[in-house]
């Protein structure tokens, strides 16, 4: 399955990365790096598809498709 999420690279040098607009819901997560908050991401998505059955979606596998990397947020 294959879902969207922006990058941040946010002034206090940490990353957000953000999820929303399909069956898995908003999700939100940081990390100290641009792989960490990737990985946060790509492991909640994974989790809401694998173990919550109120997403109504099923054992894909997730991909995510990095649609925007900003490089600080004010």
């Amino acid at each position: 399955m294959k879902v969207s999420c922006t990058l941040t690279k946010l002034d206090n040098g940490r990353w957000q990365s953000r999820h929303s607009g399909s069956p898995l819901g908003t999700v939100e997560v940081f990390g100290s790096s641009r792989e960490e908050a990737l990985t946060k991401m790509r492991d909640e998505l994974q989790y809401r598809i694998e173990l919550c059955p109120c997403s109504g979606v099923s054992g894909d596998t997730v991909v995510l498709e990095v649609t925007q990397q900003l490089e600080s947020r004010l």
